[in-house]
């Protein structure tokens, strides 16, 4: 008799809620994230700019206009303006343009990159940026623009000197 409640307590103890515990986890290292190299030589100062390597360049010249109510330099692609960065001197800024709609131009150069928010002016999408910004310094030196307008493409325009003679003509005394 004994040894059937011993075997009964041996039963109940093997029918126990209690769940095994789970095994131990296996630590593994986590891989190191490797930059994509860009496909471009970088110069000192310059930033990987992937959105300007995979971006489409938009046939078209730039187009220097001056004028009484201030400068503006237009890139055009089949006789239309694709892009405008026009000087503001009373308010004293810079106005980008795309024509369009959208909430946000993106701007791409190989040192920097911005957002500004824009708003819907006669049929295009315009951004108006103070003159202090740091970003336009980059913008009147870069050999390369990007521009998107919201989460779109990003077109890829040549940089000019006309974009330096804007910008710069547009703020008096920091030139």
């Amino acid at each position: 008799m004994r040894r059937a409640a011993a075997f009964a307590a041996l039963a109940l103890a093997a029918c126990s809620s209690e769940p095994p515990p789970a095994p131990k986890p296996t630590v593994r290292p986590t891989p190191t994230p490797r930059p994509t190299p860009s496909p471009r030589a970088l110069r000192p100062g310059e930033l990987p700019t992937p959105e300007l390597d995979g971006a489409a360049p938009l046939a078209g010249n730039w187009r220097y206009q001056a004028s009484a109510s201030g400068s503006a330099v237009r890139y055009e692609a089949n006789s239309a303006a694709a892009f405008t960065i026009r000087c503001d001197p009373q308010a004293r800024r810079i106005v980008f343009a795309h024509p369009g709609q959208g909430a946000t131009i993106r701007l791409y150069v190989a040192d920097a990159a911005a957002t500004f928010p824009t708003q819907t002016v006669d049929g295009a999408a315009e951004a108006a940026v103070t003159t202090g910004q740091t970003f336009l310094d980059a913008l009147a030196r870069a050999d390369t623009i990007g521009f998107a307008i919201d989460d779109g493409p990003v077109a890829r325009l040549p940089g000019d000197k006309a974009i330096r003679t804007v910008v710069r003509g547009c703020r008096p005394g920091l030139r």
